[in-house]
């Protein structure tokens, strides 16, 4: 295993995260009164008397600060945790960085946002997958999300809260991207536009998932969109994004240890298990919240710090030299990596190929 922070691969660069995940993905519960088409979780309306306990959560939020992670409390929703706010304030008190992602239903008002604010909350999620009502309601299967995803955001603009705008991708959502984009231009709150591309777990196991070329496509868009943006636009189980990018770098006449610089920045290397872990509201701890497999552990049982650093299936994740079919024959492995959640979900193999890229690893190059 390669220690943290070394330039490794072949020709280009990737990052192994074995110390510490960057970042903590905590489900604090599935409670959730959304009935949305793509739902990882497959949420429901009551809380899960088996999720870990206030008393269970500090003690998991200490092991948080111990690794040094940022921690995004996820859903479900958390908004459905009466105590939510007490381990907020526990959390901020250890001097743990925290986002949210709370779900856009009647629980999240205005004044929950300036709890949020106080608290020291350090970046608010928000959900938005169409630019209309009806394509967004219709996609979250609740009337009236979509005018409450806007009243979160003309919060956090009056609040001066950065916003990640995270939209999920499939067929349905695709063809509405650019005016999103129109759309999110108008909203000073938004730091970061984060597209989802579609995992099949959960619901989202129904929906239909875009071809291979259309995400290559999609890529060229992202690209080029992100040049004049007022905000960053970027990809979620979407590693081999960060091949195209390489691609449309060295074309454009970047140098090599300019890449190197840019990998480091930008992240290279993070994907499932490798800088991202995922604690349920049960406390069991998984690769990432789109790949439930294998079960780690529990935090109940063992510290994350444990888990994360010795298991064997996470060791594997990070070695991209194991991975199998085309992902582990392609030159941009490292990089990239492919997602090994959307491996899992259409093939059962995690260490198989990403079933959404359409590059073809180039033959290595003999004397």
């Amino acid at each position: 295993m390669m220690p943290d922070a070394t330039l490794v691969g072949d020709t280009y660069p990737g990052y192994v995260y074995g110390h510490a995940p960057r970042n903590v993905y905590w489900e604090m519960t599935i409670a959730c009164d959304l009935a949305c088409k793509h739902c990882r979780a497959n949420a429901i309306h009551e809380r899960d008397p088996l999720e870990l306990s206030t008393e269970e959560g500090k003690r998991f939020l200490a092991d948080v600060k111990a690794l040094g992670s940022l921690l995004i409390l996820t859903g479900g929703d958390p908004m459905k945790r009466k105590d939510l706010y007490e381990l907020i304030a526990y959390g901020r008190g250890l001097g743990i960085p925290i986002s949210i992602t709370p779900s856009t239903t009647p629980t999240l008002t205005e004044e929950a946002v300036a709890k949020f604010k106080e608290l020291g909350i350090a970046g608010l999620g928000i959900s938005l997958d169409g630019p209309t009502a009806e394509v967004h309601d219709t996609f979250r299967g609740v009337p009236g999300t979509f005018q409450r995803s806007m009243d979160a955001l003309r919060w956090a603009r009056e609040y001066r809260f950065p916003v990640q705008v995270n939209t999920t991708v499939t067929g349905e959502t695709l063809p509405h991207l650019p005016a999103m984009y129109e759309l999110l231009k108008t909203q000073p709150a938004v730091r970061r536009w984060s597209l989802f591309l579609l995992v099949p777990v959960g619901r989202g196991g129904s929906l239909g998932i875009p071809t291979a070329d259309e995400i290559e496509r999609l890529f060229d868009w992202v690209y080029t969109t992100g040049v004049d943006a007022p905000f960053h636009v970027g990809t979620v189980e979407a590693p081999h994004y960060r091949r195209y990018w390489i691609q449309r770098k060295v074309a454009e006449g970047m140098p090599a240890e300019a890449l190197g610089s840019a990998a480091k920045r930008m992240g290279f290397g993070v994907r499932d298990g490798n800088g991202i872990i995922f604690v349920s509201h049960r406390g069991e701890v998984y690769p990432a919240g789109f790949l439930p497999h294998p079960l780690l552990g529990n935090v109940r049982e063992r510290s994350l710090t444990e888990i994360y650093r010795d298991a064997p299936a996470l060791q594997a994740l990070r070695n991209m030299d194991g991975l199998e079919g085309k992902c582990g024959a392609c030159e941009f492995r490292w990089a990239c990596g492919g997602s090994r959640a959307r491996a899992y979900s259409m093939t059962g193999d995690m260490l198989g190929s990403d079933p959404f890229c359409a590059y073809e690893p180039q033959p290595a190059v003999t004397a």
